[in-house]
């Protein structure tokens, strides 16, 4: 059975991580996707300069901040499984800052190892043509090779992401399947090993009228860790899957399509929900029961990608 994973949003309490953590068993989720991102805005820190955060501190300071957390982890079983790095993680042209990002990155890289987290999102970023994202992309991600070189069993994921601009959504900053494997195999070449992943998300997809099982069959063995949640192809909603229907006859997204792309590839990694907006969607008495729901529904979709349900 592929474990079953959920956003820390919303629920996570950072004053006591244990509670949280056997709260979020109790509803049924074996994995949880950190949002180490929480802790420091990179936007802010570009609008209004540089100035002191939480990630100032020391190694030792960060890690022993982070020790209840990973005794939570481990008390309860629930692995940490995927974190969310502060965004955007490189401004072009801001090298004073950029450095300072490295340096936050640098810490939540030793954060995932310290708490047994294999892999951290960190998002690509834009440019004014192709070439320049491609430039700028390689530049960044090339600078933090040397980084999530020194710690063991963490990998960066990139993201498919999406542009909003006046009444429409485009293609976000390399967001073609075909140009997130190519990316990603320059940068394992010249990393010289597996540092460099995919995360796949759903909901970015579905807003851009994506194939879904295509595009995971592309992505391949690249496809690392996922983000499931739902919209009306319209709207980043993140929403539980199946919430969205299109004129009310069948849902927005194939949900078929993706079961059968993780299927199809192998996908053995976590079934990690990114729908964090049901805290704000449902009112409060009946989240948790939202919560249990959107748990049974990824362990229906464990048993078909691993064929183990009875058709």
């Amino acid at each position: 059975m592929l474990k079953i994973g959920v956003q820390s949003a919303s629920w996570y309490n950072r004053e006591d991580p244990l509670a949280s953590f056997e709260y979020i068993k109790s509803c049924g989720f074996d994995a949880v996707d950190f949002n180490i991102d929480g802790y420091v805005s990179t936007s802010k820190l570009n609008k209004e300069g540089l100035q002191e955060t939480f990630f100032d501190q020391s190694i030792e300071e960060i890690l022993a901040y982070f020790t209840p957390l990973k005794e939570a982890s481990e008390k309860t079983g629930v692995e940490i499984s995927q974190m969310h790095a502060p965004f955007p993680a490189c401004i072009v042209g801001n090298e004073e800052l950029n450095e300072y990002i490295r340096m936050i990155l640098d810490k939540c890289f030793a954060v995932c190892e310290y708490v047994k987290c294999p892999a951290i999102v960190v998002h690509p970023i834009g440019g004014n043509t192709k070439d320049e994202e491609w430039a700028n992309n390689r530049d960044m991600y090339g600078k933090l090779i040397p980084i999530i070189k020194k710690y063991k069993g963490v990998k960066i994921c990139l993201e498919n992401l999406f542009t909003t601009r006046p009444n429409r959504i485009e293609e976000g900053k390399l967001n073609s399947a075909e140009d997130m494997a190519v990316l990603i195999d320059e940068l394992n070449e010249k990393a010289g090993g597996d540092y460099f992943g995919f995360c796949f998300d759903v909901g970015h997809a579905i807003l851009l009228r994506k194939n879904i099982r295509d595009y995971l069959v592309t992505l391949g063995h690249r496809v690392t860790i996922l983000h499931l949640h739902d919209n009306n192809g319209v709207d980043d909603l993140h929403m539980p899957p199946y919430s969205c229907l299109a004129s009310g006859r069948y849902h927005v997204c194939n949900w078929d399509s993706l079961v059968e792309g993780l299927a199809e590839i192998g996908y053995r990694g976590v079934l990690a929900f990114e729908t964090f907006r049901v805290f704000s969607a449902y009112p409060a008495d009946v989240r948790t029961d939202v919560l249990k729901m959107i748990a049974s529904i990824g362990r229906s979709w464990s048993k078909r990608i691993e064929g183990t349900c009875a058709e």
